[in-house]
């Protein structure tokens, strides 16, 4: 059937996908396109009428199908992305290895690439709106870096960033009547808007009302955390075999998209900054705001908030002024490219203070979740903190200590306070673990290779064997603006933005011990 229906290829994947694959067990309704959806669905609906029924055995015997259903999912969701990868990932090295091999010229290659890029981002794209789960998330990173991946895969994938098409208002009252109940349910069911204003990876986000107050609710999908269980598994796998660069760095970051799923942490964060804004004066002329949630109105899979009016993506409003100015005018760009620069520098500053000075930080702010308001540049909007890290107070000022010897450009230093960290290499060359740190924490490799190339040849130099697992997210925040900086042209030293930050937290650590001596 699968060689008749599917494709040969199908077999391999799947047999791959059966050795890979780690599902967890589940008794919920699948979601998606999945061959089993329509079998599980059936056996999740009408398990409670059939145990009153049937005999222990066969209770027993029909809960062991639904499990082996559910694990056919995640064996099927597996294979149907390593189906789809590899082959894409094949095209780029067979290029790649006949250039190397003198078969191909470089201008040959070169035009080869650039056909297989516009052909990736239609596959791409495609397979991820069919798949959804956590293919969504890595999307919307890939998208973020303008830098690192093609343009015609950022163009393509830019929309995952807030356009994925949701499943409407029907579906978002549902999951809202579960998880709030009745009464503070009906509250808000009475103005909730059938069409959603944003949705994603986990869920999706709609407007509604509340004694005068213009609020939005974001309501997660029942399935959503395990197919991201399954498909970070799948993910971490295809790193581990073919990208091992980025295996360390996916290892963390898994674990922390999976502490999304319970919105009343994100709740408490947006709550937690916010006030922790309040405390700081503002950096420069731009006004941070971050919406008020309602506790009283969120829950597990509910959270509700103030919404954010007249709001548009930052890289979208800077692209397009920058695309309407007049070619008789050029002292108008001149004057807008610095607005803007000054807003973003701001912006990396504003996430500096989070990570150095509070401790709080929203580790996912990506190009979606960055938004002018109010048609002005000094006004930001900064949402979704389901990806909110902490950092301990004593890994904190370590990080303040490598910030620090980044922006003095003092190498040594620098080497000694990531290796104390945790970063660990094959054969702990100095001037490696300088190039991993700069580029953790610092800026963006600015040579003749692209990219990921560098990354390879790094790790293909001296391989990393650790990393420090809790600045993983950090970096991740430097990664995304870096990319939105990369948006609108310009590129930063964070190292040196966030500099008055690192030596601020360490003063005041160090007049705390000495009062304390």
């Amino acid at each position: 059937w699968f060689a008749n229906e599917m494709d040969v290829r199908f077999i391999f994947f799947l047999l791959l996908a059966i050795t890979t694959h780690v599902a967890p067990a589940t008794m919920a309704a699948p979601f998606g396109a999945i061959p089993v959806s329509p079998l599980m669905s059936s056996m999740s609906s009408r398990m409670s009428f059939l145990t009153s029924r049937l005999s222990k055995r066969g209770v027993l015997c029909l809960s062991g199908a639904a499990l082996g259903a559910s694990q056919l999912q995640g064996v099927a969701r597996s294979a149907s992305f390593w189906w789809r990868a590899m082959p894409i990932w094949w095209r780029y090295r067979r290029v790649g290895w006949m250039r190397r091999s003198g078969l191909l010229s470089a201008a040959e290659a070169d035009a080869r690439i650039e056909a297989l890029h516009e052909r990736a981002a239609d596959d791409i794209l495609a397979a991820i709106l069919h798949m959804r789960g956590a293919y969504v998330k890595i999307g919307q990173v890939m998208s973020s870096r303008p830098d690192v991946i093609p343009g015609a895969w950022v163009k393509a994938l830019s929309q995952l960033q807030d356009s994925v098409p949701g499943r409407g208002g029907k579906v978002a009252r549902r999951e809202i009547r579960r998880g709030l109940g009745a009464s503070k349910s009906k509250r808000l069911i009475e103005t909730l808007q059938d069409e959603q204003i944003g949705a994603a990876a986990t869920g999706q986000v709609h407007r509604c009302a509340l004694d005068g107050k213009d609020l939005c609710v974001k309501i997660q999908y029942p399935e959503a955390e395990r197919l991201y269980k399954k498909d970070l598994a799948t993910v971490r796998w295809f790193l581990r075999l073919l990208q091992p660069e980025w295996s360390p760095v996916m290892a963390e970051i898994s674990r922390r998209f999976l502490s999304e799923f319970d919105f009343r942490n994100e709740a408490d964060a947006l709550g937690e900054v916010r006030a922790n804004l309040l405390l700081r004066p503002r950096i420069d002329d731009v006004v941070v705001e971050v919406p008020e949630p309602l506790p009283d109105f969120s829950s597990r899979r509910i959270v509700t908030m103030a919404y954010l009016p007249n709001s548009v993506k930052l890289a979208d409003w800077g692209k397009a002024r920058v695309g309407s100015l007049r070619w008789y005018a050029p002292w108008t760009a001149v004057l807008l490219r610095r607005r803007l620069r000054r807003t973003v520098r701001a912006l990396l500053a504003y996430h500096g203070q989070e990570i150095l000075l509070d401790g709080v930080f929203n580790g996912d702010p990506h190009p979606g979740n960055l938004l002018v308001l109010d048609d002005d540049p000094r006004k930001i909007g900064l949402i979704d903190y389901g990806q909110t890290t902490r950092l301990a107070k004593e890994r904190r000022l370590l990080l303040c200590e490598l910030v620090v010897a980044l922006a003095d450009a003092d190498e040594r230093r620098a080497v000694e306070v990531f290796t104390r960290a945790g970063f660990k290499t094959r054969d702990m060359r100095e001037d490696m673990i300088f190039q991993w740190a700069s580029l953790w924490f610092d800026r963006d490799y600015s040579g003749d290779l692209n990219p990921q190339a560098h990354i390879e040849v790094l790790n293909k130099s001296d391989p990393i064997k650790a990393v420090p697992e809790d600045w993983v997210m950090a970096a991740r925040v430097r990664f995304l603006l870096g990319g939105v900086a990369k948006h609108l042209g310009m590129s930063f030293k964070v190292a040196e933005v966030w500099r008055p930050f690192a030596e601020e937290a360490l003063r005041e650590a160090a007049e705390v011990k000495k009062h304390e001596q």
